[in-house]
């Protein structure tokens, strides 16, 4: 009996011992997956709004019924916010819901991401991967760790024009050797910004201030209002106009609305896509062609025949021949039934998909200068013309204009959407001294405008991103509402001494990885006002 007894406590002695060493290779193994292959993050800010949610208010409009985030500081719950206009998105910045007070709001915290820690140490990072990185300004405080989009790549210069990213090589001089760089279709799907979709019409627009005045698409023969489905009912030629007096296609923020950026303009948007799903009486007698003018030239996508092209030519000489791309084949289903239909201008391209296929595309070269002569509502200057172009960067741009003309059957369109790319604004520099005439690379300019501005890191002809083969420059998709790498300034003096002293840019040492998914979105409160509980499933998403 003693025997078996002393048996018995060896085998315990020796489970529990077990167990100890059990736990020690699963917190090592643990602690080694955490540093060397993936991490979670959580997301503090609003900088990549919408692709990525910083702390929030999720707010449903009775109205609409849309859902959508907006931006919230919980350092100032007990000050009126800066804005205290609740707008519904799908109505447009006019359209006032109600007047709230901080205090009456409840937030949700913002999402969590996954990162992939031992990507970039096998290969190198993509344009337009999502980046986690230690803070080049901050590398040991509060925003040690920061999340921006890959923009600019080693050895790249970098000149953000009209909302676009242009790259070249950085050892050609001057203007030269900039192109336009195109996001990937995976990436722009998903980057996409929705502005109007019929979807979400008032339920009640008499209760609305100003009156409501119908949908932003207007037309002839269309029956548009009260309705979330647009119909025509004859075979006739007859169109659909998108009224910019009801909605100014610009790069404004709904998630932005209580907290708006320091002297915010918005900016006029022409990188758009249109889309609906299309029901017509006779697909194979149908017609329609999508006009797009923006940038003083017209973009037209054409459906009919059986086939779909794009062409474009500018708009201020009808005499100059059409750009068009190869007519393309199609096979359109039968009668009454429903085929989606998407129009993409963005990133210098032209593009038609039909349900979720590109059939027809094209894409034009300009350079960031002619894009920045094109996009100015009255002037134009000389491509070489420096200071010309640098006045460019401020000026107001036309607006586009959209027209979606049909002939040959009767047709409906459900789900009519309008949608907005990333826009990268300029913005100025307020981290150290205003520009002035002795400043290096400024000294010749003499006009008002020129002098005005101390323009952000990459976003001026003289002040381009110019990146060694170490660097990234990185920002965030909420242009408006975030400090990245066209702001930041001087690194930290850690920074500065022990990896890299250039301003405004990421070195390769402080890549932390690859922002991988949402694991874990902004949850649902069990009760309102509630701490946040319930997974919001329909929010987990990869990030693109």
């Amino acid at each position: 009996m003693p025997t078996e007894i002393q048996s018995s406590h060896k085998a315990a002695d020796s489970s529990v011992v077990e167990t100890i060493q059990s736990l020690v290779v699963a917190f090592v193994l643990a602690m080694t997956f955490r540093s060397f292959v993936t991490e979670g993050f959580v997301i503090p800010t609003g900088s990549m709004a919408p692709t990525l949610l910083g702390e929030h208010v999720l707010w449903h409009s009775d109205q609409t019924g849309a859902t959508f985030p907006i931006g919230w500081d919980g350092t100032r719950n007990r000050q009126r916010v800066y804005g205290d206009e609740i707008k519904d998105p799908m109505l447009g910045d006019d359209y006032k819901l109600q007047d709230v007070r901080r205090r009456e709001l409840h937030a949700r915290m913002g999402d969590r991401v996954l990162v992939l820690k031992s990507l970039y140490l096998v290969s190198e990072p993509d344009r337009f991967d999502v980046v986690v990185f230690k803070n080049p300004t901050d590398p040991t405080g509060d925003a040690a760790n920061y999340i921006k989009r890959l923009i600019g790549l080693p050895s790249e210069k970098i000149w953000l024009a009209d909302g676009d990213v242009f790259a070249g090589d950085a050892s050609e001089p001057g203007m030269e050797g900039y192109s336009v760089q195109r996001k990937p279709e995976h990436v722009q799907r998903a980057v996409w910004q929705p502005v109007y979709d019929s979807d979400y019409f008032p339920v009640a627009p008499a209760e609305l201030a100003p009156p409501f005045d119908g949908p932003q698409w207007r037309g002839e023969q269309w029956e548009t209002d009260a309705r979330r489905s647009y119909v025509c009912r004859t075979a006739e030629p007859t169109s659909l106009t998108w009224d910019n007096n009801l909605r100014r296609l610009s790069d404004w923020n709904s998630y932005n609305m209580l907290m708006p950026p320091p002297n915010y303009d918005p900016d006029d948007v022409s990188d758009v896509r249109i889309s609906a799903a299309v029901v017509a009486d006779d697909p194979a007698a149908l017609g329609m062609t999508l006009r797009l003018k923006a940038r003083r030239h017209v973009f037209e996508f054409i459906i009919t025949s059986g086939q779909a092209l794009v062409r474009m030519r500018p708009d201020f000489d009808d005499q100059l021949p059409w750009e068009t791309s190869e007519a393309k084949k199609i096979s359109l289903p039968g009668g009454g039934k429903v085929f989606n239909v998407e129009f993409w201008h963005v990133d210098q391209s032209l593009a038609i998909f039909i349900d979720g296929k590109r059939v027809a595309g094209h894409e034009y070269e300009w350079t960031p200068a002619q894009r920045l002569m094109y996009a100015a509502d009255e002037l134009f200057a000389d491509e070489n013309d420096i200071e010309a172009i640098g006045e460019l960067t401020d000026n107001r741009k036309l607006p586009p204009a959209i027209e979606w003309s049909f002939q040959g059957s009767p047709v409906t369109l459900h789900r009519v959407r309008l949608d907005r790319d990333l826009y990268y604004k300029v913005d100025e520099y307020r981290g150290g001294r205003r520009r002035n005439s002795t400043q290096p690379g400024f000294e010749h300019l003499t006009s008002p405008i020129a002098h005005r501005l101390n323009p952000a890191y990459g976003t001026h002809p003289l002040r381009p991103a110019v990146l060694n083969s170490d660097q990234f420059f990185m920002l965030g998709d909420n242009s408006a509402a975030s400090s990245d790498g066209r702001l930041w300034g001087n690194p930290h003096s850690l920074v500065a001494t022990q990896i890299d002293p250039a301003p405004f840019v990421v070195n390769r040492k402080l890549l932390l990885g690859k922002a991988w998914v949402v694991y874990f979105p902004a949850p649902h409160p069990v009760k309102e006002g509630g701490p946040g509980v319930i997974l919001d499933f329909g929010r987990l998403r990869f990030i693109r």
